[in-house]
Formats: C-alpha cells, structure tokens, sequence
C-alpha cells in the first residue's frame, strides 16, 4: 500500500489525536478536590525484576512496598489489580486504592506545635484544641517546617498523615 506525504501526514495526527485527547480528558477530571502540585492517575500494578511496580502516564515507574498498602488499612497489592495512584509534588506516592475503592481523606488545619522525633506523630492546634496524629513518613513531609507555622495535614482512612504543607493563607506561594 502506497501512502502519499498528505495521506502519512493525516494519519499520524489522527494516530496522535486519538492517542493524547483521552489522557488530556483522564488527566484534567482526575485532578478535582487534590491539593495543589498533586496529581492522580490509573494503573495497573506490574512486576518488574522482582518488584511490584506502577507505572505513571509519563512512564515513570514507582515500587511499590506492602507496608504502604497496610499503612493504609489495606492487604498488599498484588500484580494485575487496578489502583488509583496520587502522587504528590515531588513524585512521591501518598496515596494508593483499587479502583473503586478510593478512600475519603480528611483535611485538618492547625499550628504545628511538634512532630515527634522518637514517635512518629505530629501534634496540631485547631480550633477543636490540641490534636495528634500518626506520621506513615516524617522526614520527608515534615523537613523545614517549623514549631509555630500553620499547616494543613491530609489523614487517610486510619487517621495517619500521608502529607503536611503549609497552610494556604493566600497570601505566600506553596
């Protein structure tokens, strides 16, 4: 079968058409009520040497560990099953689910008044009084916030923090 230039042309941008508008669409509905910098994707958990992966639409690869899974109240993921996968600014997976069963996550706002070194847990002022919560990372989340700053924590379905950032007052860049 001979092609003429117009005709390869005309395919290949029908070809890419029909191959970048569903995960535009995907991308922009699954993107509603995350924190900024946060984004959420479908896949399918896979194994690669050895390891269970998922893969992000970009291609980025992330192993998965079982201790996230219970972390979250949940069994291991095993190769086949379908997650929902939220990532947050730095690529790092906060949160994970088979599809269909995303979780309800609680946001709570507060002063941070200290995050437990030997205990990882981070204790809050709200307006409800003094709170506390479990940590599932402490390094990483809570590195370069102060006693005193206003926060926002993220609890999963266990009540454990799977991310801090600082509050969204308007007025400073997050």
């Amino acid at each position: 079968m001979h092609l003429t230039s117009f005709q390869r042309i005309a395919l290949s941008t029908l070809i890419g058409t029909l191959l970048i508008v569903p995960t535009v669409v995907s991308a922009a509905t699954e993107t509603e009520d995350l924190p900024r910098g946060h984004s959420k994707f479908t896949s399918v958990v896979t194994e690669k040497a050895g390891a269970l992966v998922v893969t992000t639409p970009k291609g980025a690869t992330h192993q998965l560990n079982e201790n996230m899974a219970r972390r979250h109240g949940q069994e291991p993921f095993q190769a086949g099953d379908e997650v929902i996968v939220v990532l947050d600014e730095n690529n790092y997976i906060v949160d994970m689910h088979l599809k269909g069963k995303e979780g309800t996550h609680q946001r709570v706002t507060g002063t941070l008044i200290h995050v437990g070194m030997t205990k990882k847990e981070i204790k809050l002022q709200t307006p409800d009084g003094e709170k506390v919560f479990p940590l599932t990372e402490q390094g990483q989340k809570t590195k370069g916030i102060p006693d005193g700053a206003l926060v926002t924590v993220e609890l999963n379905e266990v009540g454990a923090v799977i991310d801090v950032h600082r509050a969204d007052t308007g007025h400073e860049k997050h």
